[in-house]
This record gives structure tokens, sequence and C-alpha cells, in this order.
């Protein structure tokens, strides 16, 4: 299972962090799917470093294909 790590930008400009599982092309679709309209999202950490983290922190531990979840507060990132 491929997951990759995205940065999210709410309306005001708040960065928040997710996880989602599939391609990269259905993690951004899953992501933009699960926040609310007018937020953004983007793939980040292409090189794994970051996502290498969340995985060491147990934050992909069940994460499910076609699944998306938000790691902000487990990362201490908000």
């Amino acid at each position: 299972m491929e997951a990759h790590l995205l940065q999210v930008t709410t309306d005001d400009g708040e960065c928040r962090f997710w996880l989602a599982a599939g391609t990269e092309e259905e993690a951004v679709q899953l992501v933009l799917d699960a926040i609310p309209e007018g937020w953004t999202a983007k793939l980040i950490d292409r090189g794994g470093t970051a996502l290498e983290q969340a995985a060491a922190l147990g934050l992909t531990v069940g994460l499910a294909p076609g699944e998306a979840r938000e790691v902000s507060r487990g990362v201490g990132l908000s």
C-alpha cells in the first residue's frame, strides 16, 4: 500500500497535515473529499522523510487503502 503525506491549507491560512493511502492522485482526491470546500491539499515530501517519521510515530498504523486522516495533532504540528 502506498501512503502519502499532504499539506492542507485552510481558508484562513492554517496548515494541517494529512495521510492518505492510494496513488498520489487518489491521495489528493481523498483528502479534498474529506476537507471543507475552499481548503487546498498538496502532496509534500516526495522524498519520504516526513512520511517515514509519521510511520515511525505509528500514524500509518491501520491506514487502509482509500483512507485519509488528519495527523497534525499526532505529530504536534498544529
